[in-house]
């Protein structure tokens, strides 16, 4: 399970909501023919003014290919539809998280959620005009996204793409549904106390709903930001355990993946990459041993 972020160029407001909802039925179109290129399955999902947050499963293997379709499809469409005549996302790329524990699960899906709250923006998740999931979403939503006319003219895109908010499959997979929606609904209630009391004690006002709505898509995000900090590759949220088999992976398929390169580019065309290898496969046509 990813948790998934991507921002805009120079943190330029591109995806700000606005009053006909064109944003927010880009954003799901595009999420759509995605999920139906990649197989990954959405359980989370805010589009903030200047980034997206999600958290999929990639069930087929092919996150990558749901980056490449999502993130094409949706610089396109809004610069298409806004005429903006640059880049749409930052040239950083995507940041992808990999969940490996059940809290570590729970809180993303929840800081997915809350993050117009964290933000400033709203006092409450539900408030926020733009896309958005909810924790009672879960298993019980499918969002039924029409196509946009701005890019997608041609009748090869499907007049309408399902988009289900599927529930979470967990690691210790003991957890009732409604117990899971519970839990992540208490972190979202957590983060949105923690707003409010830092808002208080710093005597700041949120933004409210229409002022976020007025904001211009040639303004850029002024909030402070630390440049050049640690992008994690995944996140276990306390547990130790989970932390230390998250790392042991890592370093076997990277040890496993450099061998393999190594006799690849020696010439040897029968090696077999380890599970997980991508661009090699994709791109190269090379072997790649099953799953464990």
């Amino acid at each position: 399970m990813l948790a998934v972020s991507r921002r805009t160029t120079r943190r330029h407001h591109l995806f700000v909501p606005d009053l006909g909802r064109e944003t927010e039925d880009v954003f799901w179109y595009c999420l759509g023919i995605a999920r139906l290129k990649s197989g990954v399955r959405i359980h989370a999902a805010c589009l903030m003014s200047n980034h997206a947050h999600l958290v999929i499963t990639d069930v087929e293997g092919r996150a990558p290919t749901f980056f490449a379709w999502f993130h094409r499809l949706l610089a396109l469409c809004t610069k298409a539809r806004l005429g903006w005549p640059a880049e749409v996302f930052d040239k950083a790329g995507t940041s992808s998280v990999e969940l490996v524990s059940t809290d570590a699960i729970i809180d993303s899906i929840a800081y997915a959620i809350a993050n117009p709250v964290t933000a400033g923006l709203v006092r409450r998740a539900s408030e926020w005009p733009g896309a958005r999931t909810s924790a009672k979403d879960m298993g019980t939503r499918t969002v039924l996204a029409k196509r946009v006319p701005h890019f997608f003219r041609s009748p090869r895109w499907p007049e309408s793409v399902d988009v289900p908010i599927d529930i979470v499959g967990l690691p210790d997979d003991e957890m009732e549904d409604d117990e899971l929606r519970r839990r992540v609904q208490g972190r979202v209630n957590h983060y949105e106390a923690e707003a409010l009391a830092r808002a208080k004690r710093e005597k700041r006002k949120f933004v409210g709903v229409r002022r976020v709505r007025k904001v211009s898509v040639n303004d850029r995000a002024s909030s402070w930001e630390d440049f050049g900090s640690l992008n994690p590759r995944f996140a276990a949220r306390g547990d130790r355990a989970a932390a230390r088999d998250a790392v042991a992976r890592f370093r076997a398929f990277y040890g496993d993946y450099n061998d393999a390169l190594a006799r690849w580019t020696g010439g040897d065309r029968d090696v077999k990459f380890p599970h997980g290898t991508w661009w090699m496969r994709v791109h190269h046509g090379a072997r790649v041993r099953p799953p464990p």
